[in-house]
Parts: C-alpha cells; structure tokens; sequence
C-alpha cells in the first residue's frame, strides 16, 4: 500500500504516459475519450485512485485521525504564538530603536501586554504535548494486518481485502460498470490506483525487508517517505491541501460522496467480491469523509520561515561580528534542511542521480523514542519566558526609567532563562509584577531605552522566537518519525534516506519475520530470521529509487487499459501489498502465517 501523494503523483503521470503511449490508432479515439473525461471529472479520478485509503479509513477505529486533529491543533497554536512574538519583537524593536518618538512608548506597552496574554494561552501546554507524544510513540494507530494474526477473510477490513483479493477484477468490473464520464473517470483512477499499488509495494518490499504485514511501522515510515520524495518530482501532488480540494464534489464545502459516486463504488465491490466470504461493505460515505480530513490535516504542518535577526542597530550591541549573529542551537535531527541544489536529491527528472549520498545507516539516535523527550519540551521554555514577560512593562520601569539598571532583571531573567519556574519571587518582587499595569511615561521610556538591558530584551526576543521555531521543528520531525506526517526537508536524515534506493544485494533477500519489538527498533533493516520461502531479488537492481514505481506502474497502466479496451480476459491477479513477491498472485495461507516454510495457495481468479 503506498501512501496518498505517491497516488497523486501516478496518476499524473499515468495520464500523461498513457496519453503519448503508441496504442493501436483504432483504440486512439477511445482513449481520447477516456482522458478527455478524466480531465472534465478530476475528483471521481482522484476518488478511484485513492479508494485504498478511503476503505481502509472507512473501517478504521479512528484513532489516528484523531491523534493527527489532536496535533494539528496545537500546531497551529505554536504556529500562531510563533507569529505573534516575531510581531511583539517588530513593535519593542521599532519603539528602542526611536524612543524619542512620540508613540513609543505606547507602541512597547501595548507590545508587553500582548506578550502577557499570550502567557496565559499556553499554560499547562506542555502537558498536553507530553501526552500527545507519548499516545504517538506507542504507534498504535498503525494496527497489525490480520493476515499476519491469521485471521479469517470475514475479519478483514475493506482497505485489506481490496488490496489481497480479486484486484485485477476490480479494475476490469469498474470499467465494465462505468457507464457515464464520471464513474469511466472512477475507473481510470481505479486502474491507476491498482498499478501504482503493486509497483509501489514491490519497491516498499525491498527497501523496508519485507511486507505491510510483517514491518507495517517500517513500512509507513518508508512509504512516506516515497511520497515525499516523489512530490519533489511531481510537485503537483506535494500539496496536501490540493490533494483534499480535488477530491471535493463541486467545491462542496462538506466532504461529502456523491449518491452516484457511492452507488457506483458499492456496485463495483459488490460485483466483484462474495459478500458472504467478507465482512459487510463498509460505510463510504465515512471513509470518503475521513480521506478528505486527514489530508486536510496534513496539510497543517507548514515549518515557518526561521525568525530575521534585529536590526542592525541591536546587532551591533549585541554582537561582536555584525555578519554572523548567533544561530538557533540546532540538532542534527532538526538542522534545516540544505537548499534543493545541495540536498542530493538531483533534478526533477528521472535520469542522473536522484538519491541523497549514503553517510551511514541509521542507527537508534534515530528512532522516535530518541525523540520523545523532545517533543513539546519547548513550552517548557515558552512557559518560562511568558511568566516573566511582566518585566518588560512591570518591575523594572521603575529603575529603568531613571536610567538605572534593573536588579530584578540580573536576579532572573539575564542568569536565568532557562530556569525560570525554579526561581522563587519574594513577596516584594510578587507585588513589582501585580503593579505592571502603571503608566510608562514618554520620559521614562527614553531613560530606559539606551540601557544594555534593553538592548538585551531585544536579543532575548530573538533567542525565544527562535528556541520556538526549533520547538516547531522538533515537533514536526517527531510527527515525521511517528509516521502520522511527511518527512518534508527530512531526506537527507538516516531514518529515511535508507528508503531511497534498494540495498546490496546481501541485505534484499526478503521478506524477513516481524521484529519481537518493532517500535523499538524499526529504524534500522530487519535482523529477524527470513520467511521461507524468500526471494533473492524481485526483479529490482541494488540501487533502484522511487522514481522506478512510477515508470513501472505507466507500462503497466498502458497495458491493462489496452487489454481492456480490446476485450481480452483477465489472467493476472496481483497482490496490491506485493506481499512475498513481486507479481505474485493473489493468495492465503494453509496453515498459519508463522509456519516455516510458509505453506502458500494461489488463488484462482474468482476466488475471494
């Protein structure tokens, strides 16, 4: 199964493939036809080729969207406190660099008090983050394949029976269904879905050791990362927020399926499959909702521009080299991203290198646990320097306006930043910070604004907005490493650089057993025993990147549609997880999934 933007991207380039194909000049018409209705009906294409994940969202508990609104909400809230200091920081600088200026001093209290309330918003935030990461690092919202419990057919969800039985007939039943320009679109987009599934997950196979089923937190890593990756050469399919408008009917603004759209898509399933061997048809309408949220949500995790520094006249006080100010302190797991032309990522084409350059495998400072102490530790920071906001317009006026420097000041803010909450206020400074509504006087603001002191407001500013673009950025490498976001600007990191090429050929025989603890460990290729019988190869060189599934997926879309147009009968059946093999049919298990060797029936073509 491969994830929503790699969809998007083969669908365009299916379109585009199919449409300079060499197809027979007597189905050229037909062709025309079908792309032209493709064109005029975008959100039923879009539908067919994601209706992967619109069942398997349609039979879901939930639990990951809720945990990805859960996240985007406090997102934008540190999105927006974000924006807010660089606004206060704009005003206090204006206002120290004229003090003379008739409204500078009201243009700094008006700063600081816009400041303090920001304080009273993230309160307790830091909790609440807390929790969130540790809900995220259990991974539970990516739950186990039933194949691999050994469950029976009618306790599978639909997002896995689609992909595991009758998936060529699918196609074929769509096509001969579609009986108007929008569900012939629905087909399209079906036959796109199909073929890109089973060139991507034989890709995923091989970079990941193994299935969906066996490695699924490997594997939604690894497929998010392709998505990622192919939305660079396809930036049309990068947007999430695109992806979600154009799977809305009519610039609906509910997210709802056509009646139409839903029959068609209940007819085709039911055409195709024994309802009496499966669970109930699912509910589309609440899988078609879903897809179109989740994407929307995606679309949230935006990183911010990294904040400017002050003004010249602040740098200069503040530091001794003009043209170098101090930097945010970042990680090697939250570094900025390098510029395209360094990223090693190549050009937006398929030939020349296209894989960022091997520096080493990843190792456990990559995986998401490294991380979770991390995540939403920032507020921590937050919430200190909000709480002492007050000395800005409060306490140390009184000093500052006669020209004096603040003790308060020295005593905890200057020294002690980073241990705000540890320092305890006497009851005399308790009562400077109650008196903070006193008016700040033209006068006394000029006194003021020459100190050093001030000057060193205006760097902690800087230094605060940027400990909360790294926080933002920490946090979005986290949802990243919980496979809930897309690794975007993240290439170039070990955990998923691993995913961009296939390995030696010492490390793809696959597939390889499911780890005893793969939360813990599913950073790194799998060192788990072999599933017999393997396979040394499938039909993919040491080296191969994503950019293969996509010229894969086109031949093959080229040739079922041909096939089709001309009336030939379906033979093939691929798995659509690619599970064991590439091109292997649709299949199940003898016995259990955990005998060695694993015991294999093929499937016949009509057999759910």
């Amino acid at each position: 199964m491969i994830d929503a933007r790699t969809h998007a991207a083969a669908l365009a380039e299916h379109r585009e493939g199919l449409a300079a194909a060499p197809v027979d000049p007597a189905l050229r018409p037909a062709l025309d036809g079908l792309l032209a209705e493709v064109a005029d009906h975008p959100a039923d294409a879009a539908l067919g080729s994601l209706l992967d994940h619109l069942l398997q969202h349609a039979q879901s508990d939930g639990l990951e969207l809720d945990l990805l609104a859960e996240a985007a909400a406090m997102w934008t809230e540190g999105l927006d406190l974000y924006t807010e200091i660089g606004s206060v920081r704009t005003d206090v600088e204006a206002a120290l660099a004229d003090p003379a200026h008739p409204d500078a001093a009201a243009k700094y209290c008006a700063a600081t008090v816009r400041l303090r309330k920001l304080g009273e918003r993230v309160q307790g935030k830091h909790l609440e983050i807390e929790d969130l990461g540790r809900r995220l690092g259990e991974m539970r919202h990516v739950p186990e394949h039933p194949r691999q419990g050994d469950l029976p057919l009618g306790a599978w969800g639909w997002g896995d029976v689609f992909l595991a039985r009758r998936t060529d007939a699918f196609v074929r039943t769509a096509f001969a269904e579609a009986a108007t320009p929008a569900t012939r679109a629905t087909a399209f987009g079906v036959l796109s879905g199909h073929a890109a599934n089973a060139a991507g997950s034989a890709y995923l196979g091989k970079v990941v050791g193994g299935p969906r089923r066996s490695h699924r937190f490997r594997d939604r890593i690894a497929r998010n990362t392709v998505g990622c990756y192919l939305a660079q050469l396809r930036p049309e399919a990068g947007d999430f927020g695109r992806l979600a408008a154009a799977l809305r009917y009519d610039a609906a603004p509910e997210a709802r399926l056509p009646d139409d759209a839903a029959a068609f898509l209940a007819e085709v399933l039911g055409k195709t499959y024994d309802l009496g061997a499966t669970a109930p048809l699912p509910d589309l309408q609440l899988g078609y909702a879903r897809l179109v949220r989740q994407l929307e949500l995606l679309g949230t995790f935006r990183q911010p521009s990294r904040p400017k520094p002050p003004a010249d006249v602040f740098v200069r006080k503040l530091w001794a080299d003009p043209a170098h100010p101090p930097a945010p302190v970042i990680t090697t797991e939250t570094a900025t991203p390098p510029a395209v032309a360094d990223s090693g990522l190549g050009p937006a084409t398929y030939s020349g290198p296209a894989v960022p350059p091997y520096q080493r495998p990843p190792t456990a400072t990559d995986s998401t646990r490294d991380s979770d102490n991390q995540c939403g530790s920032f507020w921590l920071g937050v919430l200190a320097f909000l709480a002492f906001a007050g000395v800005l317009g409060g306490p140390c006026w009184e000093e500052w306006g006669k020209g004096k420097t603040c003790t308060f000041w020295k005593k905890h803010v200057a020294d002690n930043f980073q241990h705000a909450f540890e320092i305890s206020l006497s009851p005399e400074e308790q009562a400077a910070l109650a008196s903070q509504s006193q008016p700040l006087t033209s006068a006394e603001f000029a006194n003021g604004a020459v100190l050093d002191q001030l000057t060193q407001l205006v760097g902690l500013l800087f230094d605060f907005q940027s400990r909360l673009w790294e926080g933002l950025r920490k946090a979005g490498g986290y949802l990243a490493g919980c496979g809930v976001a897309a690794p975007d600007g993240r290439l170039h990191y070990p955990l998923y650089r691993q995913f961009l090429k296939v390995p030696s050929s010492g490390d793809n025989i696959t597939p390889h057993r499911p780890e005893a603890d793969p939360v813990a460990v599913f950073y790194r290729y799998p060192l788990t025993p072999l599933e017999e019988p393997s396979d040394g190869g499938g039909g993919l060189p040491v080296g191969t990147d994503p950019g293969w599934l996509l010229r894969e997926s086109t031949a093959a879309v080229t040739a079922l549609w041909t096939g089709i147009a001309r009336g030939a009968s379906g033979e093939a059946n691929p798995d659509l997880d690619a599970d064991r093999f590439r091109r292997y049919d649709c299949w199940a298990a003898v016995g259990s999934i955990d005998d060695d060797p694993v015991d294999v029936r093929v499937l016949g073509y009509d057999e759910t």
